[in-house]
């Protein structure tokens, strides 16, 4: 009876284990992703024994939901020398543009350098694509100037290179603009490209300090040591905090500006 039983277990297994198979896919095709989620786990508990394309599908899920340093990190439980290079190149990408998507620049360039290393027959501009940007938000962008321009060789294209405008080239110093508005208030806010909020900054501590210099010269001595002078310096502190703050903004913003040009150029290769 055991006999029968294991032999009709063995000959049942694969057919059970494709069906499994065939409902996750649905799943996922029909949106279901936190079911399908679910499915692809089950089949990994169980053996399958095509895992990597488990977890890239699992990893589908993820990012259709936004999920993407979780989805990154179920695409690293996968062999990435293991199934086709069709595969492996796509554990890569995913792997890459997830961490891209989690704000995990330093391991999106990881990912894409490995790609070129163990399987540099194969290219892509979306993968191309990536390093530029990542490149970018980590401003290092004479690194992502030359890499833009290998790219537009690669792919034939005409070159109309973002990076030939001076103000992505020329991004905010955050500490700067912070050590100028604690010399003098506001500048650092104008230094970012905010006159309007330097000029405020400026107008209120210049305010506290005129407030303190009237009150010492009538003999209120304590209201403008802990009025005047101390608003200056609550105000100072944190106008210089704001400073650099507005900074890292103005930054990000032409980051993103940058990064959307970069695209709207390697689109035409994309497409081809």
């Amino acid at each position: 009876m055991i006999k029968y039983y294991l032999i009709c277990t063995f000959l049942c297994a694969p057919f059970f284990i494709d069906a499994q198979t065939k409902l996750a896919d649905s799943l996922l095709a029909a949106g279901n992703y936190l079911q399908a989620r679910v499915a692809y786990e089950r089949l990994l508990y169980q053996g399958y024994s095509l895992p990597n394309d488990v977890l890239l599908k699992k990893s589908y899920c993820l990012k259709a939901q936004s999920q993407y340093e979780e989805a990154y990190n179920t695409l690293q439980r996968a062999d990435f020398f293991q199934g086709a290079d069709s595969l492996k190149f796509n554990l890569y990408y995913e792997s890459a543009l997830n961490a891209y998507l989690a704000g995990k620049y330093d391991l999106c360039l990881s990912k894409v350098q490995e790609q070129h290393y163990y399987l540099p027959e194969l290219n892509s501009p979306m993968i191309d694509l990536l390093e530029i940007m990542a490149l970018n938000q980590q401003q290092k962008i004479s690194d992502a100037e030359k890499k833009f321009n290998q790219f537009v060789t690669r792919y034939q294209l005409p070159n109309p290179n973002p990076y030939s405008n001076r103000k992505f080239r020329k991004l905010k110093n955050p500490e700067k603009a912070e050590s100028m508005s604690h010399l003098l208030p506001g500048v650092g806010q104008m230094y970012a490209g905010y006159v309007g909020q330097g000029l405020v900054s400026l107008g209120i501590q210049a305010g506290c300090v005129t407030f303190a210099v009237a009150s010492f010269i009538h003999g209120y001595y304590f209201s403008g040591a802990y009025t005047g002078v101390g608003l200056f310096y609550m105000f100072n502190n944190g106008g210089a905090r704001h400073a650099r703050y507005l900074a890292e903004q103005k930054n990000k913003e032409r980051i993103t500006e940058l990064n959307s040009e970069v695209k709207n150029v390697a689109a035409k290769a994309i497409k081809k």
